[in-house]
């Protein structure tokens, strides 16, 4: 009889243990796509060691195609502005990311700092135009599930996009 009982725990065990399995397979991080929304830029910073820069925030709008939340943990990459002046782009969001709903989309904002050379540099290369392109090139690292905390990282986004000139003029001007 007793081995009746421990035949029935381990065959409960394994098929426990199996459809585990299953539901991880299935639960795999499926690729969010990443979307430049836009940019704009929001002002003037000043950040330690000295420096001035104006400030642009990128806006990414991420669809998370998962039956489960999501986490946006960091953003890197680059802006390249007239296909000349590269900036990096260092996002690291706080805490443990900001989290994505499944099957919906969130936008996220990733703030890029351009130092005024730079600024100056892209104004004077595009006088005849009201806006400034831009290519924005990056990755994002992304956590699965909130309690299991699977980490998947380098899911891409590479697209062109457009600020206002005026709003760079603007924000140089209060940078004077």
């Amino acid at each position: 009889m007793l081995r009746i009982v421990a035949r029935r725990a381990h065959r409960l065990l394994q098929a426990v243990t199996l459809a585990c399995l299953a539901l991880l397979a299935g639960a795999c991080v499926r690729t969010p796509t990443m979307t430049l929304n836009h940019a704009e830029v929001t002002g003037i910073g000043i950040s330690f060691p000295p420096s001035v820069g104006v400030l642009m925030k990128v806006y990414i709008d991420v669809h998370n195609p998962n039956s489960y939340d999501v986490a946006v943990r960091a953003v890197r990459g680059q802006v390249l502005f007239g296909n000349q002046f590269s900036l990096p782009v260092d996002f690291r969001a706080q805490g443990d990311g900001i989290w994505l709903n499944s099957d919906m989309t969130t936008r996220v904002v990733v703030p890029v700092q351009i130092p005024v050379q730079v600024a100056l540099a892209v104004l004077g290369q595009s006088t005849w135009t009201p806006n400034v392109p831009y290519h924005f090139a990056g990755r994002a690292d992304v956590t699965a599930f909130r309690s299991l905390q699977l980490e998947k990282d380098d899911y891409a986004v590479s697209a062109d996009g457009w600020i206002s000139r005026a709003q760079m003029e603007a924000a140089m001007r209060g940078a004077a």
